[in-house]
């Protein structure tokens, strides 16, 4: 297993701010870019050579404020694709798939509703659904989602406060309580580092970034999941207690043309477990894909 990039730079955006990013993979294959969690950073990747060996080009990047890319104060999930437009440009990329893990769906979806000539495939892989989403298992009306409604900036500051312990101890974030495939998983000397490092990456500007994220993901986020036109591909573990199954199946139904396969024997860490599969159906032709719930 090899979690180190192939590359690992900055790029200058046109209004001055700077984005880091990485690599991993084929470079001469597909390319897909994979949209970290929160909090996550472009260190977040699943095993380089089974990326290579799939083909794939795979490039990550870190979200305003988390790594080394400057804030961009305000953000909404629906100014993510600009960002990534400059960055594919940036690096040549013309036509590319888009992947989230867990909080980076919503910004994978934005980008190809956003980049429609551009986005030719979706992956989400144990992703959140929004909140407001029926059947989706998410709790609409629980405190914080109402803070974030009515007064966003103290939503972010009080999801910010309360997890500040990571800048400190971020390798705690791996020992939380978790299902026993993840734990399997972190087993592992190598995925351990990778998680670990992540996390670190992930904080060191501070909280705001993770904070804001939290609370901007529990509002309306700026488009219905019915305006994409784009073959998405849904990946979920069924003991996954981060993310149920219930907001999958309630994505499935809602994204039209949507296929939806799910892993019995898998948790959160699916992307990690899975990865040659995710990729191997992300390979295959987008033309067929099952309808709309269509588990598998």
């Amino acid at each position: 297993m090899a979690y180190e990039p192939e590359v690992d730079d900055d790029l200058k955006l046109r209004d001055g701010r700077t984005l880091a990013y990485c690599q991993w993979g084929d470079r001469a294959g597909r390319p897909i870019f994979l949209f970290h969690g929160a909090p996550g950073s472009r260190l977040f990747a699943p095993d380089s050579m089974t990326t290579a060996e799939a083909g794939v080009r795979l490039i990550t990047v870190d979200r305003p404020g988390y790594g080394r890319s400057d804030p961009r104060p305000g953000r909404q999930i629906l100014d993510w694709p600009a960002d990534v437009q400059e960055v594919a440009d940036t690096l040549g990329v013309e036509e590319f798939g888009v992947a989230g893990h867990s909080s980076g769906g919503p910004y994978a979806l934005a980008c190809a509703l956003a980049l429609p000539e551009r986005v030719d495939r979706v992956a989400l892989v144990s992703c959140i659904g929004p909140y407001d989403l029926p059947t989706a298992g998410q709790v609409d009306d629980d405190d914080l989602t109402v803070r974030a409604r009515q007064d966003l900036g103290r939503a972010a500051a009080e999801v910010a406060e309360s997890a500040s312990w990571l800048m400190d101890t971020p390798e705690l974030f791996a020992d939380l309580p978790r299902p026993e495939p993840d734990l399997v998983l972190l087993a592992n000397p190598a995925i351990r580092a990778m998680f670990v490092h992540t996390i670190r990456e992930a904080v060191k500007q501070g909280m705001d970034a993770y904070g804001w994220e939290c609370a901007v993901e529990r509002r309306p986020w700026g488009f219905a999941l019915d305006e994409i036109g784009a073959p998405v591909w849904i990946f979920q573990g069924e003991q996954d207690r981060a993310v149920p199954t219930s907001q999958a199946r309630a994505l499935a139904a809602s994204l039209p043309g949507s296929r939806l396969r799910l892993f019995p024997d898998a948790a959160h860490g699916l992307i990690l477990s899975e990865w040659s599969v995710i990729l191997g159906d992300l390979q295959s032709e987008p033309g067929g894909p099952a309808s709309a719930g269509g588990a598998r």
